[in-house]
């Protein structure tokens, strides 16, 4: 029997939480691009991007902007794990989708916590 990918919600070992905030990613020995985190671990996160020219295993610097009203981001280092192009249906302004695992943990604090549920609150209520 081939060896089969786990599916998405098996291949973090933290809990994720959806998000939905800004970031920038910087690659080294380019300039920094915006990116929409969608969803964040301790572990690390998924961002949303325009054309990434990048591949798995590549060095990343990450601002995550995740308390609401903050002008400090938290600084992360990481390393890219997954690059896929969105499917047609889901792409906008984003065309990638990006696994980053963070080279150490982070841990994120109650009010950064509150804030993600803050900003996911409207979408639950369907």
């Amino acid at each position: 029997m081939a060896d089969s990918v786990p599916p998405s919600s098996d291949r973090r070992r933290a809990i994720r939480r959806v998000a939905c905030f800004p970031s920038y990613v910087e690659h080294p020995g380019e300039d920094r691009i915006t990116s929409m985190i969608a969803d964040l671990a301790e572990t690390g996160a998924l961002l949303l991007l325009r054309r990434p020219g990048w591949k798995v295993g590549d060095e990343l610097r990450i601002d995550l902007y995740v308390e609401l009203d903050t002008t400090r981001p938290r600084n992360v280092a990481g390393r890219v794990v997954r690059l896929e192009p969105l499917p047609d249906e889901r792409t906008s302004l984003w065309t990638h989708q990006v696994a980053v695992e963070f080279t150490e943990p982070i841990t994120l604090s109650p009010a950064e916590i509150e804030s993600i549920e803050k900003r996911q609150a409207p979408f639950s209520k369907r």
